[in-house]
């Protein structure tokens, strides 16, 4: 195994309890100011299109903004993960009912539904995408659950990343290889910080 590898493994693991211990009181609290900071966004405001994901145990529970998004008529799309070939898509929902439970026990949108057309240059454009990590560096790079499925999509989105994550979550410098990208920003309960 690689040095950066079993550092990430490392550092997974060590983050994972840490955001175990964090009580139901203060996850709800720091969701809700997540929720709300990213809602205020003049970039939510203008997005047409946003990629959402649904929660794990334990990460931030953005379901809010998917609600508000649908509200206010912008395309909500939830990614579905193909476990044999490690790859996901986004698909398009028009209610947060068609989500059902996939792949890691994950809710999913249906195949069936319309396929967010990531080939589309156009489609870009307006678009961001929410990326949740166990921990995310100060320069935009993540250490998620490992199976690379963020990775792999992002390098051919061209839309903005935005990081989602507890303010605790945030360090200095994570071990990055080739293949991982950053985002352009990473918003939590404490502020939002561009990526320069």
């Amino acid at each position: 195994m690689s040095e950066i590898k079993s550092e990430k493994n490392r550092l997974r693991a060590e983050y994972k309890i840490k955001r175990d211990e964090m009580s139901p009181e203060e996850k709800a609290l720091s969701d809700r100011k997540i929720c709300e900071r990213f809602i205020s966004l003049a970039s939510f405001r203008f997005a047409d299109t946003l990629l959402m994901y649904h929660p794990l145990k334990g990460e931030v529970n953005v379901t809010p903004i998917a609600e508000e998004a649908l509200k206010l008529g912008k395309k909500v799309a939830y990614p579905k993960c193909n476990s044999v070939t490690s790859d996901m898509d986004f698909y398009f929902i028009k209610s947060l009912s068609e989500l059902e439970k996939g792949a890691y026990g994950i809710y999913e949108p249906s195949e069936s539904n319309t396929k967010y057309d990531i080939k589309d240059k156009n489609a870009h454009t307006g678009t961001i995408c929410l990326i949740p990590a166990l921990v995310y560096d100060k320069c935009g790079y993540r250490i998620g659950y490992g199976k690379g499925y963020y990775d792999r999509y992002l390098a051919h989105f061209k839309g903005a990343k935005a990081g989602i994550v507890y303010g605790d979550f945030i360090i200095d410098n994570l071990p990055r290889g080739r293949f991982d990208l950053a985002v352009d920003y990473i918003l939590s309960e404490r502020g939002l910080s561009i990526i320069k």
